[in-house]
């Protein structure tokens, strides 16, 4: 008995280690990213086997289940309706990509079990996206003092990524994981300290992301404390703090980096421009006036989508679809809503608001995660995350690549679980 038991904890040990690899992998790439995934669901199923799939199925798990079963369905019907026009590298694209896609909903699954049977020690999970936060903050600003007489503006520093301007989404992503873990640090220490390292905390990576250059993830990243705010009663005395803290800080930058000014002011139009275009075409039925980029890149994927309106045109047929529809054609629409609408239609959309409006429901309205003291320190950063991954006005990257599903279902896995062990308990 003794020996099974060591084995067991010995197999707890290696997955804590594969899981919590998950935000340097988010660093390395895409290729890391699949291996560790691959690491994670192989060695899951060796060490655990059938036992993954036995804990209680929800409502919102047989959601998910339908989600990816609707997404095999509509690449089967997409991949004869192209096979027709003669177009089979298209259709056989379609097939494949929604096929391998189908290991996120393994990897769903597998965390599903990890975190509902006490494997996964969240802890270290928070210690690397602590650890990764700070390595990533640490190279952008010695590019910023190195580079600083060669940087033009607005400034669009990349840090450890090099060629990829990522560091600030990265930053929006898995920051907010060392704002928890700090008080667990400093559990024995007086507040005040405690609120010195948060606000120390919450000014380097705050700066972190305005030289990063990323525009979105700065205000992301601001929205997260606002949720924060109205989500937890105890931390709302903070709100005014945070507010004039952050005006604070956004003037100083604005006096160092006077060019900040026009760059800020450029996102607010932009920002503007966006809401303008929903209202006008998803509640006032007209044509928008393409103003930018992203306003045409918005306005494709309804163009794609009003063209393939129930099932959509199938998971990455959006550039083939696109370039018969518009003039303008981008890789995706820089819009989860928009891209999920193109490409798995009206009913994938329903699909997934109605994932989104359940745990909404129970992890904001219901607060089913405060139930437990171990689940409110855990729980409610993936909670407010969660909220951010699904704001239906941000610009963001393709939902239906490596990167951005690992990190969706991931955190749609841990919400969920410890959602549930909440009740349990």
């Amino acid at each position: 008995m003794f020996i099974e038991n060591k084995k067991y904890l010995n197999f707890s040990y290696f997955m804590n280690l594969l899981i919590s690899a998950l935000p340097i992998s988010f660093i390395a790439g895409n290729l890391v990213i699949n291996l560790n995934i691959i690491l994670i669901i192989l060695f899951s199923f060796l060490f655990y086997g059938k036992k993954i799939f036995s804990f209680k199925f929800l409502l919102i798990d047989k959601l998910i289940i339908l989600l990816f079963l609707f997404l095999i369905i509509t690449a089967i019907i997409n991949n004869l309706l192209i096979l027709k026009s003669n177009n089979e590298f298209t259709s056989y694209n379609i097939l494949i990509k929604t096929f391998l896609f189908q290991r996120f909903l393994i990897l769903y699954f597998v965390m599903r079990y990890l975190i509902s049977e006490n494997i996964f020690n969240l802890k270290f999970f928070f210690v690397s996206a602590s650890f990764c936060t700070f390595f990533v903050c640490g190279s952008l600003i010695f590019e910023f003092i190195s580079e600083y007489d060669n940087l033009q503006s607005p400034y669009k520093l990349s840090g450890i990524f090099g060629d990829e301007q990522i560091a600030g989404s990265f930053l929006q992503r898995f920051g907010i994981f060392s704002f928890f873990l700090i008080p667990v640090i400093f559990y024995n220490k007086e507040k005040k300290y405690i609120l010195l390292t948060l606000s120390f905390l919450f000014i380097l990576i705050f700066f972190s992301m305005i030289i990063a250059g990323n525009r979105m993830p700065i205000i992301l990243f601001l929205l997260m404390f606002v949720f924060l705010f109205l989500i937890e009663k105890k931390l709302r005395k903070y709100s005014i703090l945070f507010v004039v803290s952050t005006i604070i800080i956004f003037a100083i930058i604005l006096f160092l980096i006077p060019e900040v000014y026009n760059y800020t002011k450029h996102f607010y139009d932009r920002v503007v421009e966006i809401i303008i275009f929903f209202v006008e075409v998803f509640f006032l039925k007209k044509d928008p006036i393409i103003t930018n980029t992203y306003i045409n890149e918005f306005y494709s994927g309804y163009a794609v989508w009003k063209n393939n309106f129930l099932l959509g045109g199938g998971v990455d047929s959006f550039y083939h679809n696109c370039i018969k529809t518009v003039d303008f054609c981008a890789t995706h629409p820089h819009n989860y809503y928009l891209e999920i609408l193109s490409e798995i239609g009206i009913i994938g959309l329903f699909i997934c608001l109605s994932i989104f409006f359940l745990i909404f429901n129970e992890a904001v309205l219901k607060k089913k995660y405060l139930e437990t003291h171990l689940n409110y320190n855990y729980a409610l950063p993936f909670v407010i995350i969660f909220m951010i991954e699904v704001f239906p006005l941000k610009t963001s990257g393709s939902f239906f690549t490596t990167g951005i599903a690992s990190y969706f279902f991931l955190i749609l896995a841990i919400t969920i679980s410890l959602n549930n062990r909440s009740k349990s308990n």
